[in-house]
């Protein structure tokens, strides 16, 4: 076994846990093949077999790197030698990556995640709104990206043939380990057809974007290879389809065939026209798959899911279903439910002070930011500790905070009313100041008309403030409109700075389409923090390093130290100032800071700096045109409404003088 093999006796603890949870999804795994609603059919059962035999390839691939590797670290092979059996592994991976990933996306991790550590957390539950800190464990990353690194880096040492063998020896056994786990299962058409939308998703955003391909290169080729078993998978349903579903699978293999000719004829990373790809050929082809899913499997209308599965493009306004990231109710909010948040929201009363409101950092005028590097504190007491970053489309994630340090919207609501440099409020007090305003017990009452009692308590309080601003989606952009064939116009320089940003520039292998956040595709289940040596100022000539340690104070890994969320570059062009502590002005600024390779390119010691330290070598028109694409994600006029009132108080009247939205 392997784990008698490795040296590294991490890498030993790590894969054990990796096979003991590799072995609870495939029991899960295999209930789901089992209780499908759809019977196998002979479509279903064709993909099954040449899934199975591509699986075995990659078996055995991934077994000849690894005694490949091992006569690397002997010189009885060239580094050459090597490469090419990575290219040939890798290769056999995207063949089978639309299933594989779909099927268990946790092993997928281990087989082509990002090369970056993992933090295990051992506590099963923790507080983090207490700042009780988890104990965790770190473990080395694995995989064909680590791999890719290893073999093509610019200065390949023994070390680094070691390292290979060890990698190898990992990627071999998890390869065998899915393998073993596909025998005795069936396949359904709901698991064909869903794997092959995510597929087109993770094309896409990732794909085209060089995301899982740190060194050697190849991206678009592995994009070919991706799709043309998508492609084969279409070709069967057009032909044993009938009627409405044999049309919408002869649109989808149309405009894959189309797709993969385009990008068969511009093989070049820097030059592909993304855009194009996207809008005329591969959503398209996404719309014509969503279309043939739901005429073989009519869609369920649920919040289980971030992916609305009748949506038709990615750049839908409901592609993403706001609802699935609310903690409690996973539901479309009622009217009275958003009333009430949108005015507790304005309402300063939630204040110590009367005089503050969760509006007070994030105002409709200023794209629910405040404009300021660091929000003036409570009673003009200093500054607080970070930037108060838009709130539009800050639904569309798992992570909230700079520092990740809450799960859900509902949670991030009372960590900003008691802190003392915020609001400073006292829910107990507060709740008792609610109570004497007729008018919110009537509100409180209609939002919460199924719960009997106790209508008016904290928890009420933090559901309504978080549904309301899990409503303000903003995604109606100039970008939007052209992008879902709503306009056939946008701005020349607006298109070259897409493709820049989802090529070259390499913005978008951290911000995600469609969000350009950073929760991850395809399914946009979990929200990255990125290390980038943020410096405490623009000056790059003299630049320091910004002491916040970010993530790391949430949850104590050496590897989260200086790690920020990841949000979205939607609105940014009137969001300024920037990063966790403003310290940049204007875009111009942060695109010199990426360009430079953040704080390590520009000299600063951070040793765990995700950001590639390498310079982007952007011309100045290259930025000019990447400004542009983000001036065309702007979209802010659908969410500006502010109450014209508040509710009044007939005993404590000195409250009814409080102005809508606080003071200051």
């Amino acid at each position: 076994m392997l784990f008698n093999r490795l040296q590294n006796p991490k890498r030993n603890v790590l894969s054990v846990l990796l096979l003991i949870s590799t072995i609870i999804f495939l029991g899960v795994t295999t209930t789901a093949f089992k209780s499908g609603k759809v019977a196998p059919t002979e479509v279903a059962a064709q993909v099954q077999q040449s899934f199975l035999q591509e699986v075995t390839v990659f078996s055995q691939q991934a077994q000849h790197l690894r005694s490949v590797a091992d006569l690397l670290k002997k010189k009885e092979v060239s580094l050459a030698q090597a490469q090419a059996a990575f290219y040939s592994v890798k290769q056999a991976y995207k063949k089978i990556e639309y299933l594989l990933e779909y099927l268990n996306p946790e092993l997928a991790k281990n087989l082509n995640g990002a090369p970056l550590p993992r933090v295990l957390i051992e506590e099963e539950k923790y507080q983090t709104l207490a700042f009780q800190k988890p104990s965790v464990r770190t473990f080395p990353a694995q995989g064909l990206q680590v791999l890719e690194e290893l073999l093509f880096s610019d200065e390949f040492s023994p070390e680094n043939a070691k390292e290979v063998i060890v990698q190898a020896y990992a990627l071999e056994e998890n390869a065998n380990t899915f393998q073993n786990s596909l025998y005795n299962q069936h396949l359904t058409d709901k698991q064909v057809l869903e794997s092959l939308r995510e597929e087109l998703v993770r094309v896409m955003a990732m794909g085209i974007t060089g995301f899982d391909a740190p060194a050697a290169g190849r991206e678009i080729e592995n994009t070919i290879i991706a799709l043309k078993p998508v492609l084969a998978t279409v070709t069967l349903y057009e032909k044993t389809t009938q009627g409405t579903a044999a049309t919408f699978s002869h649109q989808a293999a149309d405009k894959l065939k189309t797709a993969i000719t385009y990008l068969q004829q511009n093989p070049n990373f820097e030059t592909l026209d993304r855009l194009y790809f996207i809008r005329e050929l591969a959503d398209p082809s996404y719309a014509a798959l969503t279309r043939l899913q739901n005429e073989i499997i009519p869609a369920e209308a649920t919040f289980s899911k971030p992916i609305n599965d009748k949506a038709t493009s990615i750049f839908s306004s409901d592609f993403l279903q706001a609802a699935y990231y609310a903690k409690q109710d996973r539901e479309t909010p009622s009217s009275d439910l958003l009333e009430l948040g949108k005015v507790l929201f304005f309402d300063p009363v939630l204040s110590a002070n009367n005089q503050r409101s969760c509006a007070s950092c994030h105002s409709p005028d200023k794209a629910f930011a405040d404009g300021l590097a660091r929000s003036v504190a409570f009673d003009f007491k200093g500054n607080v500790s970070r930037n108060a970053p838009t709130l539009l489309n800050a639904v569309f994630s798992t992570a909230y905070f700079w520092d990740s340090r809450a799960q859900y919207l509902q949670d991030q609501v009372p960590d900003v009313v008691v802190k003392s440099e915020e609001l400073h409020g006292d829910y107990e007090a507060m709740v008792q100041k609610l109570q004497g305003s007729s008018e919110y017990r009537k509100m409180f009452k209609r939002a919460f008309a199924q719960q009997k009692d106790n209508l008016l308590n904290t928890n009420t309080i933090n559901r309504a403030i978080a549904a309301y601003v899990q409503s303000l989606v903003a995604l109606n952009s100039p970008f939007d409109k052209y992008m879902r064939r709503e306009t056939a116009v946008l701005d020349e320089h607006a298109k070259r700075g897409f493709n820049l940003f989802m090529g070259k520039a390499a913005c978008g292998t951290c911000h995600f389409a469609p969000i350009f956040n950073g929760t991850v595709p395809p399914r946009y289940l979990e929200s990255e923090s990125e290390v980038l040596g943020v410096t405490t100022t623009a000056d790059f000539t003299h630049p320091t390093l910004d002491a916040d340690i970010g993530k790391a104070g949430v949850i104590p890994a050496e590897v989260y130290r200086f790690s920020f969320k990841t949000p979205t570059v939607r609105n940014a062009a009137v969001t300024a100032p920037y990063m966790h502590n403003g310290a940049f002005t204007t875009l111009n600024q942060v695109l010199d800071f990426y360009d430079a390779g953040g704080g390590a390119g520009l000299g600063l010691a951070v040793p765990h700096q995700t950001l590639p330290a390498t310079p982007l070598n952007l011309t100045g028109s290259e930025k000019e045109d990447l400004i542009a694409f983000m001036q065309a994600l702007t979209d802010t006029t659908s969410v500006r409404s502010v109450p014209k009132k508040l509710p009044q108080f007939s005993v404590q009247t000195e409250l009814n003088k409080r102005t809508v939205g606080g003071t200051y």
